[in-house]
């Protein structure tokens, strides 16, 4: 189910040590009570954030508690606890902490009803019947609960109950919550095979003026399911003939991703960039040739790295490469400035596909590496970040072999690296991983090409320029 408006965003950060310290009293009549000093708040604030960036929930709750003694508004510490324990599947004190701080009973139940979906439990195969039914029971005419669980339910599979839901806590709702919710009562109709109405509901919304991008979104969602790609270009080009607005060339473009034709899509993407301040999104989303960077190795490309170490900075230039995944991959490089060393690198068809070490020093030489690569990793540690979402590298002679952990999102920024190409800025598809110690590398994302863009390590280098 799509996401809605989620009423609750809870922000936490730092980093750990151990909660609040008892005093302790020596049994003797004659010796004074011992007193540890109290931690200051300040200093349990930074313990806490700590413990829940490093998902130390358990560490939290004392801490949190300690700091709400101390200031009973402390809304940071009462989120930092309420996320900890739903994070534990403390969902009963979740729910009892949440209505005892929302004195409003309609604000605690939406708040309640929400969590499943902030806390993304779908996606972890966790049941949010608890959240639903206690946020149900607490306000029984507010509606937003019903629609929360009609969504899962719908998730599910379960149509016919998922229906009912819905169609309650629809009613329930006053006429300015039925905008912002009608386009999930419309996705629930349709999963419960009610379509003519879920078609009618969001058209007769649209007529209304109320076009927002998620109505939209999940109006022409219908036809791109039903594969009616042609049908949904259709209506939407008769709405931009009445009002040209980008939220319709939008929606337009992803049916032309949707049936395969890129070149419509991509030509609605510049009308968005042009015509409607969309930037480069819809150019990332379909992979628009018009900013998107073509990086495939030939004899005549030349990629120009941007090098700091030990406050030098120099150029590091491969040249003339070739490469084959299954056999082998070679490259000429220079460094320029005052290093001034240039040599060649064969990376043999072993190391290619399995080795985890990066070989980081070059001299005037050529360079034949057996079980290392270098400016490329391996195909077996690419398959192992796309499949697993980690694999272990040593980047760094000075401190071994570490994990690292794929931390970029689907479309999020960090999937596209910028680079300039014949002076223009483009983009490249790219995933970034990164290791506790915060060594991070961003790989171009293509299993027959895995190029190193960028390494943060105890030196950094950054693709700048592709000749």
């Amino acid at each position: 189910m799509k996401k809605i408006i989620l009423l609750l965003i809870i922000c936490f950060c730092g980093n750990i040590l151990f909660a609040q310290q008892k005093s302790i009293i020596i049994p003797a009549s004659n010796v004074e009570k011992k007193v540890v000093p109290i931690v200051p708040t300040k200093l349990l604030k930074k313990q806490m954030e700590s413990a829940f960036k490093r998902k130390k929930y358990k560490l939290v709750l004392p801490i949190a508690d300690t700091l709400l003694k101390r200031n009973s508004k402390d809304e940071n510490a009462f989120m930092t606890k309420m996320g900890s324990e739903i994070m534990l599947n403390m969902d009963k004190p979740a729910i009892a902490d949440l209505k005892k701080w929302y004195k409003n009973k309609d604000t605690a139940a939406t708040i309640i009803a929400v969590i499943p979906s902030q806390f993304e439990f779908f996606n972890k195969k966790r049941k949010g019947d608890i959240y639903y039914n206690s946020a149900i029971a607490w306000s029984p005419k507010n509606g937003i609960p019903y629609l929360f669980k009609a969504a899962e339910l719908s998730d599910n599979g379960k149509p016919e109950e998922a229906y009912n839901n819905v169609k309650k806590g629809y009613d329930l709702l006053n006429a300015k919550y039925k905008k912002l919710f009608v386009n999930l009562y419309g996705t629930v109709l349709y999963a419960s095979e009610k379509k003519p109405e879920a078609y009618k509901l969001l058209e007769d919304e649209i007529a209304a003026g109320n076009n927002t991008y998620d109505i939209l979104k999940d109006y022409f969602a219908f036809y791109s399911k039903e594969k009616r790609y042609q049908e949904g270009i259709d209506k939407a080009t008769d709405y931009i003939k009445k009002d040209s607005l980008g939220n319709y060339f939008g929606q337009r473009a992803l049916l032309y991703n949707d049936m395969g034709n890129s070149e419509k899509a991509c030509e609605d993407a510049q009308i968005l960039k042009a015509q409607f301040n969309g930037g480069d999104y819809w150019g990332k989303l379909f992979n628009c040739p018009q900013i998107m960077a073509d990086i495939k190795p030939s004899m005549q490309r030349t990629y120009i790295y941007e090098v700091y170490f030990n406050d030098m900075k120099y150029d590091f230039r491969v040249s003339n490469p070739k490469v084959d995944m299954d056999n082998g991959v070679s490259f000429k490089y220079k460094l320029t400035g005052d290093v001034g060393t240039n040599g060649t690198v064969n990376i043999s068809k072993e190391a290619i596909a399995t080795a985890h070490d990066q070989m980081n020093k070059f001299g005037k030489e050529t360079l034949e590496l057996n079980n290392k690569t270098s400016v490329w990793i391996s195909k077996e540690v690419f398959n192992e970040f796309k499949t697993n979402g980690y694999s272990s590298i040593n980047a760094n002679d000075w401190e071994g072999t570490k994990e690292f952990q794929l931390v970029s999102e689907k479309n999020s920024e960090d999937s596209y690296f910028p680079v300039t190409i014949d002076d223009e800025i483009k983009y490249i598809k790219c995933i970034k991983v990164l290791a506790k110690n915060g060594e991070e590398l961003w790989i171009n994302d293509d299993v027959n090409n895995p190029i190193i863009l960028k390494m943060k390590v105890d030196f950094s280098i950054e693709l700048k320029q592709v000749l």
